[in-house]
């Protein structure tokens, strides 16, 4: 048989596979039967001796046959299942088609079933009492919850996982325990981003945002943009996920040799805050009595409701079905233009007592095949830079700006630069709310980070 391409290959081995699991789960080969010779299967599925092996030697590895020396390969008797509990944010559903991925997973792997059990937001605590509990056999771990047991020494409840050359390389260091040993393996991610509707820009005859503006002048496009029964931006205000951006974009650069974390409160970075604070207020500018609710901006902005928010690629797939065209561009800046990265990974529990299965299931969510699912079916990118910078998105109503994340890698950056801990960082996202209705100034923000305003015990794990 002449020699095929990669792409025909690839083809014509999965259709192979999946063509014999529904024969074999059909009942079509019943167990004890045996499979039609090599010789047969080469003919028919239009492949080569070693590309049929391949196949085959796949499915024995999944527990579907059973090769017999000099007899042939035998459909297997079926075993019982064992049961893995997988611990998942809620929001991967929709994010990364969670639901999708198992029932594939369980259909490649029909000895193993994946129970799922939901894991709470910033509650590091109670994800590290599951595991030791052993209620969890793999879980996901966010950068939040990441270093969270960072700085409380939770570390040694995760199994380390080897570093992965097809993962991006700015993911990996956020998830290490030690360099080239990683506590989970990175899954999704995502920058903060801006979003817009271009309708509503061209209703006013304005210019869209682009990558050079400030905040000053978004500003002033928000004023443009007010109009009755609508306001101009959304976002989450007090989300960990969004107003730390305000502190970030203010801070020195890290690089600069005349940088120093904040060490006392004349020296904060709450300018962007005190613009934050000016703008929302401002009538038509801001629904304040929205700015709590998850999810509210992206329900608000698919309403049309509003004209302009603070999302990510998790949250554009609400927009999924949006009746309307809008698009992304990255964020404004202050002193500086970085934005925050979001990242989940998959970690396996050490106290697990079905870590090789748990394994497996680890290594199907980062394989390319669960990795394409992702990029094809949702707005979320894959941790996998192959499968992201080689297949494309395939939503109707896309943004046409989508790839911005390709060129905007190096604005990275997260919850670890910032110059006061996670927990402290929690502390001051509360006392926001009070600054932000005018009960506190910045003397009130900065006597939240007095009694711990360093990083230098969690960066130094």
């Amino acid at each position: 048989m002449a020699k095929i391409d990669r792409h025909t290959f690839q083809t014509r081995t999965r259709h192979m596979s999946a063509d014999l699991k529904q024969k074999i789960n059909s009942g079509a080969y019943s167990p004890g039967e045996y499979l039609p010779s090599e010789l047969a299967l080469t003919e028919l599925y239009k492949l080569s001796k070693n590309s049929v092996r391949y196949v085959l030697d796949e499915l024995v590895q999944e527990g579907l046959i059973i090769k017999v020396p000099r007899v042939g390969t035998q459909v297997a008797k079926p075993t019982a299942k064992e049961t893995i509990r997988f611990g998942v944010y809620p929001s991967l559903y929709k994010e990364a088609g969670m639901e999708e991925l198992i029932e594939r997973f369980h259909e490649k792997y029909p000895h193993i079933h994946v129970e799922t059990i939901e894991l709470p937001y910033m509650n590091s605590d109670s994800i590290a009492n599951l595991i030791k509990l052993g209620i969890v056999d793999a879980l996901t771990v966010n950068l939040q919850d990441m270093y969270q047991f960072q700085e409380r020494k939770y570390l040694d409840l995760l199994v380390d996982q080897d570093r992965h050359d097809h993962i991006y390389p700015f993911l990996t260091p956020y998830f290490e325990k030690e360099s080239g040993i990683l506590a989970a393996q990175p899954f999704v991610y995502s920058p903060v981003i801006l979003c817009y509707n271009k309708e509503h820009l061209r209703e006013k005859r304005l210019g869209e945002p682009n990558s050079s503006w400030s905040w000053d002048e978004l500003a002033a496009l928000l004023r443009e943009l007010k109009a009755p029964h609508r306001y101009s931006i959304a976002f989450q205000l007090f989300s960990m996920n969004r107003w730390p951006i305000f502190w970030m974009q203010n801070e020195d650069d890290p690089s600069s040799l005349d940088y120093s974390p904040a060490q006392n409160r004349t020296s904060l970075p709450t300018e962007g805050l005190r613009w934050l604070r000016d703008l929302v207020t401002e009538e038509g500018i801001f629904p304040l009595a929205l700015a709590q609710g998850e999810f509210e901006a992206e329900k608000l902005f698919k309403e049309q409701k509003v004209s302009v928010m603070l999302t990510t690629y998790y949250m554009l797939n609400e927009l999924k079905n949006a009746n309307f065209s809008f698009d992304i561009a990255q964020l404004p800046h202050f002193k500086n233009d970085r934005t925050l990265l979001l990242s989940t990974a998959i970690a396996l529990s050490a106290e697990s007592s079905h870590k090789d299965t748990a394994a497996c299931f680890v290594n199907y969510l980062t394989s390319d095949e669960a990795q394409t699912y992702i990029r094809q079916n949702t707005f979320s990118l894959p941790a996998s830079r192959y499968i992201t910078e080689t297949f494309s998105v395939e939503l109707k109503n896309k943004p046409s700006r989508l790839e911005l994340h390709r060129d905007y890698s190096s604005k990275y950056t997260t919850y670890r630069e910032m110059s006061i801990s996670m927990q402290t960082q929690i502390r001051f996202g509360e006392i926001l709310k009070q600054y932000m209705s005018y009960l506190t100034d910045e003397e009130g923000l900065a006597e939240v980070l007095l009694p711990s305003n360093s990083l230098s015990s969690s960066k130094n794990i």
